[in-house]
């Protein structure tokens, strides 16, 4: 035990040794003395910017107005009164005039499954989908319409570089071809 403590007692002596002989052998920050060790004459350090960095300036918005239009139609159920039915033809027509704008802003899943047999269509199947979130669209108009409809105009501002980002297509920098060349034949 005691040679484990002289040991260890020893071992921190050592590496107190190396780290304040290190500050022994530089300069002084404090002394005053202007001159470097190895006798180099002192330089004058200004902070510059390098030439070559372009400097990042922020463009403003470029806003487009994106407008989704819905319809709405009454019940004919006879358990709503007069007052449920035109309010909730307005709802339909407002929850219509999203979807309709979700459509614009990012697009429409579309799935489709076509079954033949015999050579003749058998079946043909279509489920367009919308999953989106909107955010800032207002109310510009809900304006009735003849046969108890109602029709509701919503419209939000999105930046032109919402859909740089939101559609993968139109991000990239690919090259586009012409669609002239691509219906030329070549021959063989």
């Amino acid at each position: 035990m005691k040679k484990q403590t002289v040991l260890k007692a020893s071992l921190v002596g050592l590496a107190s040794i190396f780290v304040l002989s290190g500050c022994i052998q530089s300069t002084s920050c404090c002394s005053g003395d202007d001159v470097k060790p190895n006798n180099q004459p002192a330089v004058a350090v200004q902070p510059t910017m390098p030439h070559d960095v372009a400097q990042v300036t922020e463009s403003k918005p470029e806003l487009l107005k994106i407008s989704g239009i819905g319809y709405g139609a009454e019940s004919t159920f006879g358990a709503y009164t007069p007052g449920q039915r035109r309010l909730m033809a307005i709802r339909a027509s407002k929850l219509d005039a999203y979807r309709a704008l979700a459509e614009q802003l990012y697009g429409v899943k579309i799935d489709s499954n076509t079954s033949i047999s015999t050579l003749t269509a058998k079946s043909d199947s279509f489920r367009a989908r919308v999953n989106a979130v909107v955010r800032g669209a207002r109310i510009v108009s809900v304006t009735p319409m003849a046969d108890r409809n109602y029709e509701t105009v919503l419209e939000v501002y999105v930046d032109k570089r919402f859909f740089e980002q939101t559609f993968v297509y139109t991000a990239s920098k690919t090259n586009v071809s012409s669609p002239e060349s691509v219906y030329q034949v070549s021959s063989y």
